[in-house]
């Protein structure tokens, strides 16, 4: 199966998460030398949580063949140095049903609980990192994880 990468608008992610995309509107807070906005999205953590870094590597074709969720946590990824592609799955979808976003430098993104989704994938370059906060202890209690047929992802 072949799906297209499409960019990420708040309106086409809604069932998937939330996404930052930027600093719109009147800032909460702002003086000489700051602007500040709060409160641009909201998730829900029970707990501590913690910030880790993936680095993702480009393979020899953009395909996937299996995805994770975790059900206690929303999941936020924020790039670091490059854009990335993100296959995501709803829980009530099947596989031919997985959308691909692309998600650049300055946005963020909160996948809700229980979405699927994969490894992201360089766009454009070789390797790129992105910061990954979720619940503290996420990857060795709360990771499932399925198989899936071959996805291929066009940019």
């Amino acid at each position: 199966m072949i799906i297209k990468a499409k960019n990420i608008t708040p309106e086409n992610f809604l069932s998937f998460g939330k996404i930052v995309i930027g600093a719109f509107g009147k800032p909460t807070l702002q003086a000489a030398d700051y602007k500040f906005w709060s409160d641009i999205i909201n998730y829900k953590i029970d707990g501590d949580t913690e910030i880790g870094i993936c680095t993702v590597y480009k393979k020899a074709t953009n395909s996937i063949n299996g995805m994770e969720r975790h059900l206690n946590t929303p999941e936020i990824l924020i790039p670091i140095e490059a854009p990335f592609i993100l296959p995501l799955l709803t829980d009530r979808d099947k596989p031919e049903q997985a959308e691909a976003f692309i998600v650049d430098i300055g946005q963020a993104i909160a996948i809700d609980e229980k979405v699927w989704h994969g490894a992201c994938i360089p766009l454009n370059k070789s390797e790129c990192s992105y910061f990954v906060i979720f619940k503290k202890g996420t990857p060795f209690s709360d990771v499932e994880k399925t198989n899936l047929p071959e996805i291929t992802i066009e940019p």
